[in-house]
């Protein structure tokens, strides 16, 4: 459903970043091209990253969702969270927005 409201050049960058995590673990478990530490400080950069793409994709969604007519406490459900918690969080980002 995310996929719908994040642009393609963005989910295209969410789908490379895990598919070089992906990467990552396999170079973790068989044979190395660098130190653990390395390899590890990448995936964990590249993993961070990733999480922010999803995180904002999550946002546009629920937003998506409640500018659509979809009540607050319904996504809230969809999302399990309460519905205080996520209103906190839309309203937070409208702020960080200007709005």
């Amino acid at each position: 459903m995310w996929r719908t409201v994040v642009p393609p050049e963005q989910r295209v960058r969410i789908g490379s970043l895990i598919g070089s995590a992906e990467e990552q673990f396999v170079q973790l478990r068989g044979v190395q091209s660098g130190p653990t530490a390395e390899i590890a400080r990448q995936l964990l950069r590249g993993l961070g990253h990733s999480a922010g793409l999803i995180e904002a994709a999550w946002k546009r969604t629920a937003v998506a969702a409640v500018n659509g007519g979809v009540p607050l406490e319904k996504v809230a459900r969809w999302a399990d969270m309460p519905a205080e918690t996520l209103r906190s969080m839309l309203t937070a980002g409208k702020r960080e927005d200007g709005g």
